[in-house]
């Protein structure tokens, strides 16, 4: 930075008291003349650099927002329309939901046959939960005694065991809280990476207090996906499940059972 100030300049101060006597001419002959300081020429004001104009700043193109995937639309199965086909590899799914506001116990479950004849039902009564890589290679995650949870309940069963399935029948029933279906707001969403499918359950009759919701099967190129939504009441001392399994031939013994 540059320093104000001068620099190699004397400021001489006038003496105070008597004025000097001036010596004779002859001694100002001999006496060398008094040097003055040097005033160094005046430097002229430092200039100051010129401004240069300012650059605005490169902008770099503003990068387009991430393209957030698409949401599966499901596929709503209906009398007119029942069928839908699953294929590839992954999970399939089956969700029930229903309203927590009715404060009822549904029940999800699974009717299951397999290639080699063994049958098997999936159920949270009777504490039978399944198994997704062993027999009957369909399980049930939980069992949502109210409706409150908002994932409800799933049955699950790995697309990869396939060939080893003949038939899977989905189905719901009330087990407590309820006289029938009808105020429920009860849904079924089937689910797998290739397809989504919803079944509504809002046609029921009065006093039906179980539903056979999907079959699905083995069949070319998958597992095909059939709504059923077939309503059953309770009659001649059989319970909901031996209603489902008779008219879907099936043949398992049942027996009398309550929850923990």
């Amino acid at each position: 930075m540059g320093d104000d100030r001068r620099r190699g300049v004397i400021r001489l101060k006038p003496a105070t008291g008597d004025r000097p006597v001036r010596p004779p001419a002859e001694e100002r002959a001999q006496r060398p003349p008094e040097k003055t300081p040097v005033r160094p020429p005046e430097r002229p004001p430092a200039r100051p650099p010129e401004a240069t104009p300012s650059r605005p700043p490169e902008r770099t193109p503003a990068r387009p927002p991430g393209k957030t995937p698409a949401r599966r639309t499901d596929t709503l199965l209906t009398k007119a329309a029942p069928r839908g086909l699953v294929a590839g590899r992954g999970v399939l799914q089956a969700n029930l939901n229903w309203s927590a506001s009715t404060g009822a116990d549904l029940d999800l479950g699974c009717l299951v046959e397999l290639a080699d004849g063994t049958r098997e039902a999936v159920q949270a009564l009777g504490n039978s939960f399944g198994a997704l890589t062993a027999p009957p290679y369909v399980q049930l995650d939980q069992d949502d005694r109210s409706g409150a949870s908002s994932d409800g309940e799933t049955l699950r069963t790995h697309l990869e065991y396939r060939s080893r399935i003949r038939r899977l029948l989905v189905y719901t029933y009330v087990y407590e809280g309820a006289v029938d279906f009808r105020s429920l707001g009860a849904a079924v969403t089937v689910t797998a990476p290739s397809a989504s499918f919803r079944i509504l359950l809002d046609d029921a009759p009065q006093g039906a207090t179980a539903c056979a919701i999907a079959l699905i099967d083995s069949g070319e190129g998958g597992l095909s996906v059939r709504r059923e939504v077939r309503w059953f009441t309770p009659a001649h001392g059989l319970s909901n499940q031996q209603l489902i399994d008779q008219a879907y031939g099936f043949g398992l013994e049942w027996v009398w059972a309550t929850k923990d």
